[in-house]
């Protein structure tokens, strides 16, 4: 059986161009300092502090995800969820049983444009029922 992996190429867009928007927001929050503008200070605080909650919030490093008939397999392959305890796909998150105790997963951002996650979604629902 084929592995079909969903694509994270444009989440790790956004990953990486998160770490660039920190890291320049925090030289410009010291050249602000050096320069002793107070409104510039002001404004870089708020942004990094505002780019670090995105950065754990929404734009975290993104799982790679790839599935078959069975199974979804995580980090290569070395961890798998059965279909079966998938309980649902919510909110860009899968909620499954594992060991008896819920855990979710968080699917990449624009899941919803590849293919194969749409695959996904009606594969587990054919296991539902």
């Amino acid at each position: 059986m084929t592995k079909k992996r969903i694509d994270t190429t444009l989440h790790y867009v956004q990953y990486i161009g998160t770490r660039i928007a920190l890291i320049g927001g925090i030289g410009f929050l010291i050249y602000s300092i050096w320069i002793k503008e107070i409104g510039a200070i002001i404004f870089c605080c708020l942004f990094v502090i505002y780019t670090l909650i995105l950065m754990k919030k929404v734009f975290d490093k993104p799982n790679e995800i790839e599935f078959d008939d069975s199974y979804i397999y995580l980090k290569n392959g070395i961890e798998r969820i059965e279909l079966d305890k998938i309980i649902e796909i919510k909110n860009n998150r899968i909620i499954y049983k594992s060991g008896g105790i819920e855990s979710k997963l968080k699917l990449p951002n624009f899941h919803f444009m590849d293919k194969k996650c749409v695959e996904l979604k009606e594969l587990i629902k054919k296991k539902k029922h």
